[in-house]
């Protein structure tokens, strides 16, 4: 399958799930704010597929800006791409941070935002509500905390 082909294949998948959220949950607002959600992951993901296909590195920006240990926020698609892409970088992804670290196994420890958290040069937030995520994180972390899709257009 062309690359090409996969973003297409991977905008259909989004916007089909982005639907049937939409379709599923009663409530007109709650309905609002899952459509709004998946669309914003469709452009994420579609910016993610152009940077590939551009053949630029995520791991070039965290080496530019001197972020030698990160962790990431939330550990659904977004985050495990991005732990993925920098696995054979410069840039060390210490552990993942997620609501429901008790319900997931990764290769990495994955730790609860309530939970006492280790010092990392930056936290790359992946999941939705990033205002919210990055005001709690700042009262407990003293180091950057980076929206991944400011990431993805500034690359």
């Amino acid at each position: 399958m062309k690359k090409r082909d996969i973003g297409w294949l991977f905008a259909g998948t989004l916007l089909g799930v982005a639907g049937t959220c939409a379709w599923k949950h009663k409530g007109e607002k709650q309905s609002r704010k899952n459509v709004a959600k998946y669309l914003d992951l469709f452009r994420i993901m579609n910016q993610y597929v152009v940077t590939k296909q551009h053949h630029k590195e995520l791991a070039d920006y965290f080496e530019e800006k001197g972020y030698e240990r990160i962790a990431v926020y939330g550990m659904s698609h977004l985050g495990q791409r991005l732990i993925d892409d920098l696995k054979d970088s410069r840039t060390q992804v210490v552990y993942g941070v997620d609501r429901r670290a008790d319900r997931l196994t990764y290769s990495l420890p994955i730790y609860d935002p309530s939970e006492d958290l280790p010092e990392v040069d930056a936290i790359v937030v992946t999941a939705y509500d990033f205002d919210e995520i990055a005001e709690a994180l700042a009262e407990k972390m003293d180091c950057e905390i980076l929206r991944f899709s400011d990431i993805l257009f500034d690359v």
